[in-house]
C-alpha cells in the first residue's frame, strides 16, 4: 500500500503558499494586468454613481451625496494607481474605504422607505472584486471590510440606527458573507495556481527555445568545421595515397605504417556527430566532444539512449550538461597531458544511468551532504545540486567521490 499517495494529492492541491501567491501578485506583468483592471472597474463604478446621482429624486439629498462621495473616493483611487502602481494596498484601501462611505450613510438614513438591499448586494459581491483585483491573500484582506460592516450593523446596538430588516437579514448576512469569502478565495486560488503554472510552463519553453537554439548554432559550427576537415582531406587524399604507395613500392613497410598512423590521428579532427539516438544527449555530446577537442583532448562516451524516454527534456538537458559542464572545468587544473572525460550514459527501459569519470587537481572537499564543494570563488554548487535533485525527483540517487585522483559522478533514476 502506497501510504504516501494522500499526502502527494494534497501537495499537489496546495503547492502554491502565502510567499509564492505574494511574490506572484507583486510580478511586474500582473502589477501591469491588474492596475489596468482596476482602473477600468474603478472608471464602471464612477460612471454609475454619478448616473445614480442624476436620475436620482431631486429631494433624496442624501444618496446623492453619498453616491457622489463615492464617485470622488474612486477618482482619488485611479489618480493613486496611475501614481503608484500599487494595485493591492489600494485595494484594500479601496473597499475598506467604500465601505466606510456606506457605513455611514446607513446609518444616518432616515428616509426608511428608501431601500438599502442594492448596497448589501454590492458588499456581498465584495470579496469577488477584491480578490479578482489583489489576488488571494490582499483581496481576502480587504473583503474583511464587508464582514466588519456587516457584524457592526447588525451584531450591535448601531443596527437600530438602520431601517428594520428580517430576522433572515440581520441574523445570517455575516456568516452567509464569510461562505462567500472562502468562496471567492478558493476560486481565486485554483486561478492564481493556473496563472503561476501557465508562467512557469511558459518560461520552461522559452528555457528550451533558448537552449536548443543555443545548441543548434554549437552543433552547427562542429558540422562546419567537420566539413572543412573532410573537403581537406578530399582534396588531399590522391597526395596521401601516392606517397603511401611509394612507400610501399620501396618496401619502407615501417614509414607507411608511420605514415598511415600519422594520417589516422589527423582524421581525429573529425567530431563524431552520432553517440545515440536521443536528439538532446547527441547534440550535448557534439558539443561538448568538440569542446574538449579545443582543449587538446578526446571525450570518451558511451552512450545508449532512446529517441524518446520519460523524462522531461529541461531535466535531462540539466542532468547531461551539467555533469559535462562540471567536468570540463575541472580540466583547466590538469596538466593537459592527464586530461581527458568519460561519460557513459544508458537507459534499459527502466533506469537511466550516468556515470563521468575525469582527473581532478589536487583534494576536492565535500559538504556533509554529500555534495562537493565549488572550488570557484564564488561558491555556487549549482551544477552538482541540480543533478543530485533531478536524480531525487525520479526515485533514484547521485553520488560524488574521488577515487585514484578521478573525480566519479554517479546517478541512477528510474524512468517509466
Amino acid at each position: 500500500m502506497n501510504i504516501t499517495f494522500p499526502k502527494k494529492k494534497l501537495n499537489i492541491k496546495l503547492r502554491y503558499g502565502v510567499k509564492d501567491l505574494v511574490e506572484f501578485e507583486r510580478s511586474e506583468p500582473v502589477k501591469i494586468q491588474k492596475s489596468r483592471t482596476a482602473v477600468i472597474l474603478l472608471t464602471g463604478f464612477i460612471v454609475y454613481s454619478i448616473l445614480a446621482t442624476i436620475l436620482s429624486s431631486a429631494s433624496y439629498r442624501h444618496g446623492k451625496v453619498t453616491n457622489i462621495s463615492l464617485a470622488l473616493f474612486f477618482f482619488v483611487l485611479i489618480v493613486l494607481n496611475r501614481i503608484t502602481k500599487n494595485h493591492t494596498e489600494l485595494c484594500i484601501m479601496g473597499a475598506f474605504g467604500a465601505c466606510v462611505i456606506l457605513f455611514f450613510h446607513m446609518i444616518t438614513e432616515v428616509d426608511w422607505t428608501i431601500g438599502m438591499d442594492a448596497f448589501w448586494l454590492y458588499i456581498l459581491i465584495l470579496p469577488f472584486l477584491t480578490d479578482f483585483l489583489a489576488g488571494v491573500i490582499y483581496g481576502s484582506i480587504g473583503a474583511l471590510s464587508g464582514f466588519i460592516l456587516s457584524i457592526l450593523l447588525f451584531d450591535t446596538p448601531l443596527k437600530n440606527y438602520l431601517q428594520p430588516y428580517g430576522s433572515d437579514m440581520t441574523n445570517w448576512f455575516p456568516i452567509a458573507y464569510i461562505v462567500v469569502m472562502l468562496t471567492a478565495a478558493v476560486i481565486e486560488y485554483e486561478l492564481t495556481t493556473y496563472q503561476i503554472e501557465k508562467k512557469i510552463s511558459d518560461e520552461k519553453v522559452r528555457y528550451l527555445l533558448s537552449e536548443r537554439t543555443n545548441r543548434l548554432q554549437e552543433q552547427l559550427s562542429v558540422y562546419e568545421s567537420n566539413e572543412l576537415t573532410i573537403r581537406k582531406y578530399k582534396h588531399d587524399i590522391r597526395h596521401f595515397n601516392r606517397v603511401l604507395a611509394g612507400f610501399i613500392n620501396d618496401g619502407e613497410y615501417d614509414k607507411a605504417k608511420e605514415y598511415l598512423t600519422e594520417f589516422d590521428s589527423l582524421l581525429e579532427n573529425v567530431t563524431a556527430v552520432s553517440f545515440c539516438d536521443n536528439k538532446i544527449v547527441n547534440e550535448l555530446l557534439t558539443i561538448y566532444a568538440a569542446r574538449c577537442q579545443k582543449k587538446g583532448f578526446k571525450l570518451r562516451a558511451k552512450a545508449s539512449i532512446p529517441e524518446q524516454i520519460p523524462m522531461e527534456q529541461v531535466e535531462l538537458t540539466s542532468l547531461v550538461a551539467n555533469a559535462l559542464e562540471n567536468a570540463l572545468e575541472a580540466q583547466e587544473k590538469v596538466d593537459s597531458e592527464k586530461r581527458f572525460i568519460q561519460i557513459e550514459i544508458t537507459y534499459d527501459g527502466r533506469r537511466l544511468k550516468l556515470m563521468t569519470k575525469n582527473p581532478c587537481a589536487g583534494d576536492v572537499h565535500f559538504e556533509p551532504s554529500g555534495l562537493p564543494e565549488s572550488s570557484k570563488e564564488i561558491r555556487s554548487g549549482i551544477g552538482t545540486y541540480q543533478i543530485k535533485n533531478i536524480a531525487t525527483k525520479y526515485g533514484g540517487a547521485a553520488s560524488f567521490e574521488t577515487r585514484d585522483g578521478l573525480f566519479v559522478l554517479k546517478a541512477v533514476m528510474t524512468c517509466m
